[in-house]
C-alpha cells in the first residue's frame, strides 16, 4: 500500500504542478479553465487505454511461465522509475519554465487556447501511463490488490490536495524537499523491485542464487512483523535473501544514486555560471582530454587456431556539447589465427568529427598472444601488441602494448586489460589506460553484463580518477551459430563519470566466423 502510495502520489503532484503553473499563467483568461479541464480529462481517458493495453501485454506472455513474465514487469519497472529519477532532476525546472512560457503566450494571442488542452493532456498522459507501468510492477512483485487499489487512491488524493493547496498558496512547502524525499523513496522502490526481479528469474532457473539463503534474520526481524512488511514495500526487504538478490538490488541502487549524482555534479558549473535553478541537471560534458578511444573493446587472451573472421566495431557519442556530440569512430578489420597462440589482425580506422565528413585515419597491425593454457593456472594471460601508421597530417604513428587478462569460474568471465600507448614522436608521453567486463553466461546468444573503461594518465603523473575518461555501463554479449560459421555481437551502452567524458556513449561490435 505505501509503495503504491508514494508512487502515485508523486505522479499526480507533478501533473497537478504543471496544470498549476498554466492556470497560474492564464488567470482571467475567457475560456482557459475550459480547455484546461477538457486536457485533463482527455489525459486520464488516454491513460485508462494505456493500463488496458497493459493488461493486454501482460496477458499476452503468459505462456513464458509467470516467474519470467513477473520478473520482466519489475524489470521493466525499475528502468523507468530509474529513468524517472534522474530525468527529473535534468529537467525539472525545465518543464516548470516551459509551461509558464505556454501560459503567457496564450494570454498574450501568440498560440490558441487548445494549446493548454494539448500541454495539459500531454502532462495528465505522461504521468499516467508512468503510473500504470509501475502499479503493473509492484503487483507482480506479489502486492495485494486491495491494499494497491487502496493506497492508489490515496496518494490520487493527497496529490490533487498537496497540488491545489501549492496553487491557492495554501501550502508552501519547498518543492525541491517534497521531491527530494519522494525521490529517495522511489529510488529505494526500484532498487527493491530489481531485487524481486532477481528472484523470480532465480526462481525460474535463469540466474543463480549464488548463496541462498545469504542471510537469516527471520528470528529478530521477520518478513512478516510490522517492521518487516514496511521493509518490504520500501526495499523489497528478505528476511533469507538470496546473494544473487541483494546484489541486484545494491547494483541498480549504486548505479541510479551514481547517474543522479553525475547530474548534479555536472550541472553545478552551468548553475554558476547563468544562475539557473537548483531543479535544472543539465549533464554537460567538456572537450575530451585525449583523443576518444574507437573501439571500447576488452580483449580476451584466448586464441582460436585457424579461426578466421572479420569485424566492424566502433561507436557513437551522445552529449550537450554539440563539439562532442555526434561524434564516431569505427574498425574494420581482418584476422586471422595461424597458431594455438597467435591471432593477428590488419585494421582500417575511419572518424567522423561532429559536422563534419568521414575520414580513414589510421591503418593498424594488432597482435593478440596467448601466453599460458587456458584454466592451467588461476587466471589465463594474454599479449596485445599493435603498430599504428596515421592516415592525418601531421599525425604520429604508435606503438601499443598491453596485458591481457582473463578469469572463467562457473558461468562467469571476467576481463581485464592493462594497455600502454606510445607515439612515436619527439616529447610524446607514455599513456595508459584500462579496460574490465565481466559477463554472465546465460546462454550462448545471450550475456548479460558491465563494462568500464578509462584513463589512467601518463606514467608518473597519473592524476586523480577524475582528471581522465571513465566509462561505466551495460552491455550484452552473443554468437550465433550458422551452417558455415557462426555471427558474434557485443553492445553496450556506457555512462560518463567525470565531466570529461560524454554523457552516453553507445558502442557495437559484429564478427562474423568463417
Amino acid at each position: 500500500m505505501l509503495g503504491s502510495t508514494v508512487i502515485v502520489f508523486r505522479e499526480v503532484l507533478e501533473a497537478a504542478l504543471v496544470i498549476g503553473i498554466v492556470l497560474a499563467a492564464t488567470r482571467g483568461l475567457a475560456g482557459s479553465r475550459a480547455w484546461v479541464t477538457g486536457g485533463v480529462l482527455a489525459g486520464a481517458l488516454l491513460s485508462l487505454l494505456v493500463a488496458g493495453g497493459a493488461g493486454s501485454i501482460a496477458a499476452a506472455f503468459e505462456g513464458v511461465g509467470q516467474e519470467v513474465l513477473n520478473a520482466t514487469i519489475l524489470g521493466l519497472a525499475v528502468l523507468m522509475l530509474a529513468w524517472h529519477s534522474v530525468w527529473m532532476q535534468k529537467h525539472g525546472a525545465e518543464i516548470a519554465r516551459d509551461m509558464k512560457s505556454v501560459g503567457r503566450d496564450v494570454s498574450s494571442g501568440a498560440r490558441p487556447l487548445r494549446m493548454l488542452a494539448f500541454v495539459v493532456g500531454l502532462a495528465v498522459l505522461r504521468e499516467g501511463s508512468e503510473v500504470v507501468l509501475f502499479l503493473h510492477g509492484i503487483a507482480a512483485g506479489g502486492a495485494d490488490s486491495r491494499a494497491l487499489l487502496a493506497g492508489s487512491m490515496l496518494g490520487l488524493a493527497a496529490g490533487v490536495a498537496a497540488g491545489a493547496l501549492m496553487y491557492f498558496g495554501l501550502l508552501r512547502i519547498p518543492t525541491h524537499r517534497l521531491f527530494a524525499v519522494t525521490g529517495w523513496m522511489i529510488i529505494l522502490l526500484a532498487a527493491g523491485m530489481a531485487g524481486q526481479s532477481a528472484a523470480f528469474l532465480v526462481q525460474a532457473g535463469l540466474l543463480p542464487a549464488i548463496v541462498d539463503p545469504l542471510w537469516n534474520s527471520s528470528s529478530w526481524l521477520p518478513e512478516s512483523g510490522a517492521l518487516g512488511q514496511l521493509l518490504q514495500v520500501l526495499v523489497g526487504y528478505d528476511d533469507r535473501p538470496s546473494a544473487m538478490k541483494v546484489m541486484a538490488f545494491l547494483a541498480t541502487l549504486a548505479a541510479i544514486v551514481t547517474l543522479a549524482h553525475v547530474v548534479n555534479r555536472r550541472a553545478q558549473p552551468l548553475r554558476n555560471a547563468a544562475g539557473l535553478p537548483a531543479a535544472i541537471a543539465a549533464i554537460a560534458v567538456l572537450v575530451h582530454p585525449t583523443e576518444s578511444r574507437a573501439s571500447h573493446v576488452v580483449y580476451s587472451p584466448l586464441v582460436e587456431e585457424g579461426e578466421i573472421a572479420i569485424e566492424l566495431r566502433g561507436h557513437y557519442n551522445f552529449d550537450d556539447d554539440k563539439s562532442v556530440d555526434g561524434a564516431q569512430a569505427y574498425k574494420a578489420e581482418v584476422e586471422w589465427a595461424p597458431t594455438a597462440w597467435w591471432l593477428t589482425e590488419l585494421v582500417v580506422k575511419y572518424e567522423r568529427a561532429p559536422g563534419e565528413d568521414f575520414d580513414a585515419t589510421e591503418i593498424a597491425s594488432e597482435n593478440i598472444f596467448q601466453l599460458t593454457d587456458q584454466g592451467k593456472y588461476w587466471i589465463d594471460f594474454g599479449l596485445l601488441a599493435e603498430f599504428v601508421y596515421s592516415l592525418e597530417d601531421g599525425g604520429a604513428n604508435a606503438l601499443e602494448f598491453g596485458l591481457l587478462g582473463q578469469k572463467d569460474f562457473g558461468q562467469n568471465e571476467v576481463r581485464v586489460n592493462l594497455v600502454f600507448e606510445q607515439e612515436l614522436e619527439s616529447g610524446a608521453d607514455l599513456e595508459m589506460e584500462y579496460r574490465w567486463q565481466y559477463r554472465y553466461r546465460l546462454d550462448e546468444r545471450f550475456e548479460p553484463g558491465v563494462e568500464m573503461y578509462g584513463g589512467l594518465g601518463e606514467w608518473g603523473e597519473f592524476g586523480s580518477f577524475d582528471d581522465h575518461e571513465q566509462q561505466l555501463g551495460p552491455a550484452m554479449f552473443g554468437k550465433f551459430r550458422t551452417v558455415s560459421g557462426a555471427i558474434k555481437y557485443e553492445v553496450g551502452l556506457l555512462f560518463g563519470l567525470p565531466r570529461e567524458t560524454p554523457d552516453t556513449t553507445v558502442r557495437f561490435l559484429l564478427e562474423y566466423e568463417f
